[in-house]
């Protein structure tokens, strides 16, 4: 069977096109994005850590996916109208937990969209660095 694929196509490309539209058995270039009808700002990744959240009290959670413009989380509680929040999270490889700003854009049950509010340039900058080895979120 693999001396039939080598000798009948030229080029990866070639067996990659064809087998492609049965099975998946090549290497994809790119990963799929979900295509919003306006698009996102900034791509997200998928990120796993502690959330501590300030607003009415305080809540518990764990992130979800981040961004350099906000990110997701499930929050064990219920938090009241589109309050702005306070978030503090690490960051992968930070020792120091970032604190910023939030507000609610999102919500449905214990799952929040946050999108970030006066964010610096270094703070911004501490988040793309983290990002750079984290898996894009689906």
């Amino acid at each position: 069977m693999t001396s039939f694929w080598m000798t009948s196509f030229s080029s990866e490309a070639a067996i990659c096109g064809m087998v492609s539209r049965t099975v998946s058995l090549c290497p994809m270039t790119t990963r799929p994005q979900m295509q919003w009808a306006v698009p996102r700002a900034f791509p997200r990744y998928l990120i796993d850590q502690r959330v501590v959240l300030r607003a009415q009290g305080v809540f518990h959670g764990r992130t979800k996916d981040i961004s350099e413009g906000g990110l997701g989380a499930t929050i064990a509680g219920e938090l009241k109208g589109k309050p702005i929040v306070e978030l503090e999270f690490h960051l992968p490889g930070k020792p120091t937990p970032l604190r910023l700003k939030a507000e609610i854009r999102y919500h449905q049950g214990f799952q929040y969209g946050f999108r970030f509010i006066d964010v610096d340039d270094q703070q911004r900058k501490m988040i793309r660095e983290a990002t750079v080895h984290l898996a894009l979120a689906p």
